[in-house]
Parts: C-alpha cells; structure tokens; sequence
C-alpha cells in the first residue's frame, strides 16, 4: 500500500513539473509566438500566463524602439563626413510571424537593414557639399528619411521618424571653416571701421 502512495505521489509530481514547464508568461512590452519541434506557428500568444507545452515562445520587443546608426561618406566635393543617426520604429503586430521566419534573430536584421541604410545615407550625401550638408540639415534629413523608408526590410516595422544626430567632418575641413569664417569677421571689422571713418570725415 505503501508503494502504491510513493507511485502516486511520483506521478503526481512528474505531471506537476510538467505542467509548471509547460506554462510562460507573454509580458505587455513584447509579442511571443510558439515554436514547437522546429514548427513555428503563426498566431500570437495572448498577454499573461499561456500554456506551450514541449514547445518555447519566440519573443520580439513590441514598443517604440531607437535605432542608432553611425555612417561614413562622402561629400559631392569629397570631404569625409560621418553621420550619427537615429531611427525611430515599431514592429507591426501582423508581420511579426514573417519577421521571425525571415530572420533568425534581431541582430541578423539589424545588421541587414543597416547595410541598406548605408547605401541609401552615401548616395544622399554625395548630391551634396560639405558646407551644404552643414547648412541643410533638416532638408537632408528630410531626404534621407524618404529614402531610407523605400527600402523593403522595414515593412515589418511602422517607421516613425530618422533624425540626425550629430554631423561629423575631418579636422581639415574644420580648419578651413574656422579660418573661413575668421576671414569673414575680418572683413566685417574693416567694413565698419571704413564706414565709422566715413561718417567721422562728414
């Protein structure tokens, strides 16, 4: 009889175990699918606690998300310029089955959609001058957003905004601003001073 309760009480503890394996927990913050012996199915698992059995959840960040991008290229006058940018996009509920079917892991896709970013950014940049990238900043922003949301790997994603972050020359194309900009403010100083002389011989 004795036997018996141990028997029981063991198999009572193997389906215990497996039922406590069995069941995740789909946080608000990300979107889970279940991939069961290689079978990845196509609907997505409610929020809270889901049962998944022999299987295990693919999970994907489903808020607002920021990525950075840092690109180096080149003027229209071949000066070095290195953009620092900033994407801002969510992924889609309904593409989220085709997004974890296309790309083994998020890193894959980032690493993906920023050679094509890449791409897009340097052709955009070489239409202009140093000094013009300088002085059209949102108008180049604008540019670079229109193109960068043509490229096909983003339809997982609602695109949201690209912002540059911050613009970057070589150090020679920085001193030939400053001593630009010093000639400039020396011409102004003789100007005046012309002018003051003028009004002094009135």
């Amino acid at each position: 009889e004795n036997e018996n309760v141990l028997i029981a009480i063991f198999f009572v503890s193997i389906i215990g175990i497996f039922l406590v394996w069995g069941i995740s927990i789909v946080q608000y913050n990300e979107y889970a699918i279940e991939r069961e012996f290689g079978t990845l199915y196509p609907s997505l698992k409610e929020t809270g606690f889901t049962w998944v059995g022999f299987g295990s959840l693919e999970r994907i960040n489903n808020q607002i998300r920021n990525y950075e991008i840092v690109v180096e290229g080149a003027s229209s006058d071949y000066q070095n310029v290195k953009l620092e940018l900033n994407l801002n996009m969510q992924i889609k509920k309904e593409t989220v089955y085709n997004y974890l079917i296309d790309y083994k892991n998020e890193e894959q896709y980032k690493q993906y959609l920023d050679n094509k970013i890449q791409e897009k950014v340097k052709s955009v940049l070489l239409k202009y001058s140093a000094e013009n990238i300088l002085q059209k900043r949102l108008e180049i922003s604008k540019e670079l957003s229109d193109s960068v949301k043509s490229i096909p790997e983003l339809r997982y994603f609602l695109f949201n905004d690209l912002a540059i972050k911050n613009i970057q020359f070589s150090e020679e194309f920085n001193k030939a601003l400053e001593k630009k900009a010093q000639v400039l403010i020396e011409r102004e100083i003789i100007i005046r001073q012309k002018e003051n002389l003028e009004l002094l011989q009135q």
